[in-house]
């Protein structure tokens, strides 16, 4: 521990800078109570919000001075550059970001823990001491070549569980814990329980760290494919080979065996019958939770090894299209300038402008299956002409009724100029229709020109008849209410 290194971690450590904040016991108060507490690795944007907006509420009915900014606030400058007491990530399974404790919050909960735990009084150098000289002497044992050792400490064993065994049959009573060593134990076990969960996170930041790498070498450009696939591949292989590697890797090995699963539950399951640790309810409840905690823990980091993997996958696909390829060039340009203004971001002005606006579609929208067309057979005859049916067919192309768009839209826009929002049955007092096929006509104008239509309620319109002695022709129609229409604004 030298000088140098002393005064680069106060100057530069998250965990000092959560430490030397005005809102140090609140903020960790409730990073506790949401990730340690109910033993969650990652919290969704939306839960982690409401909670926090819960917290403040609660704490300004006692102290209504502290914490005064938004929730939204806290948890973006919570994962700062120059806090990083919270990882915020995108998850493929969820909708919204995920937020989850980085090794430096991790390490000032695990030093503010055994600071209170020593406050209270409790502290366990007994069991401590015990372990550290186990611990020794399984690495004597354990390093030593010579068989002739390894056999007298084999032997010594054997004869210490013999004596063991022969005094609980000839007194057919054995030797109980003192209630102090019982609790003392315990509380050195969930101790180190404690501590384990904590490296999970810089394990996971070893992995995030060299997929980091690579994705930078892939986007400034200016490596060989083959550079950046050994660069990734000996870094992985380094980092499994590292001491935090290997025993991370033993491991999950340790914990992925359903036989030492069952026997940890046995075990977990039978310290809550010790009447001892009865009063001993937060250490119980973080042991009960550790399988499954653990299990969680292994999880989110083979989750992040994999999106490694999932990297160097797309490193080493080149069977891409040109539209692919086009996109990919694109993308690169943005991270290229990204990462070229990571150190130095701009401190004024808009960096990024996102689209915000989005085309929302409902599955109702769509239409219904309806079977494919089916062409009816045609007898396919001579065909003889028959000039009446030609005369009659020319006679009723000339009847037939010709709009006037441009007319019918003028009628349009001068009704709602001078009356304002006008039904159908309005315009049609004013301008009397020609007949059904102009009151279709207007219809169309009022769908294709986004006037109001209104499917659910109707009207009904009674034209006069087209010739004499015919009856009013009735039309039962959607409403339609003509609007001043946004252009014509402008």
């Amino acid at each position: 521990m030298a000088l140098h290194q002393l005064c680069q971690y106060f100057e530069s450590s998250p965990a000092i800078r959560l430490f030397r904040s005005a809102q140090a016991p609140f903020i960790v108060d409730f990073l506790v109570q949401q990730f340690k507490a109910d033993g969650r690795i990652a919290i969704p944007y939306a839960d982690l919000h409401s909670a926090l907006l819960a917290y403040q509420g609660k704490l300004h009915e006692t102290d209504p001075n502290v914490m005064r900014d938004k929730a939204s606030t806290y948890l973006v400058n919570w994962c700062r550059g120059e806090t990083r007491w919270l990882h915020r990530t995108l998850v493929a399974t969820q909708i919204e970001p995920v937020y989850q404790l980085t090794r430096h919050t991790e390490e000032v909960i695990q030093f503010l823990d055994r600071a209170l735990q020593q406050d209270r009084g409790f502290i366990g150098t007994e069991s401590r001491l015990r372990l550290v000289i186990e611990t020794l002497n399984d690495l004597v044992v354990g390093t030593t070549d010579d068989p002739q050792a390894r056999l007298a400490h084999l032997r010594g064993e054997q004869k210490r569980l013999q004596d063991e065994i022969d005094s609980i049959l000839a007194n057919q009573s054995v030797g109980r814990y003192q209630p102090a060593k019982i609790r003392e134990q315990f509380s050195a076990a969930v101790s180190l329980l404690k501590q384990l969960q904590g490296d999970f996170r810089a394990v996971e930041e070893k992995f995030k760290e060299i997929a980091r790498q690579v994705q930078q070498r892939k986007t400034i450009g200016g490596h060989k494919r083959g550079e950046i696939l050994g660069f990734a591949l000996d870094a992985e292989d380094i980092l499994k080979k590292e001491d935090q590697g290997v025993s991370f890797y033993e491991f999950v090995r340790f914990i992925l065996s359903p036989n030492e699963q069952t026997k940890l539950r046995q075990v977990i399951q039978a310290l809550g019958q010790i009447g001892e640790l009865s009063d001993q309810t937060e250490g119980l409840q973080v042991v009960r939770r550790m399988v499954p905690l653990l299990l969680a823990e292994a999880e989110q980091v083979m989750r992040t090894n994999q999106r490694l993997s999932a990297t160097l996958r797309r490193l080493l696909d080149v069977r891409t299209t040109p539209e692919r390829q086009r996109v990919s060039e694109l993308l690169q340009n943005i991270r290229s300038l990204a990462v070229s203004l990571s150190a130095n971001p701009p401190k004024e002005g808009s960096f990024l402008e996102l689209e915000t606006r989005a085309n929302l579609n409902t599955p109702w929208s769509r239409t219904f299956w309806s079977p494919p067309v089916e062409f009816a057979q045609v007898d396919l005859n001579e065909h003889v002409m028959d000039d009446d049916r030609r005369l009659e067919a020319f006679r009723m192309l000339a009847e037939m009724q010709r709009l006037d768009w441009r007319k019918m839209r003028n009628h349009v826009s001068q009704l709602v100029r001078e009356q304002g929002p006008a039904t159908l049955a309005d315009l049609l007092e004013i301008y009397p229709p020609l007949g059904a096929i102009e009151v279709l006509g207007y219809l169309q104008i009022a769908n294709d020109d986004g006037h109001q239509i209104e499917h659910e309620a109707v009207e009904k319109l009674v034209l006069p008849p087209s010739q004499v002695g015919q009856p009013p022709v009735t039309l039962t129609i959607p409403r339609v209410t003509f609007r001043v229409r946004e252009e014509s604004l402008t």
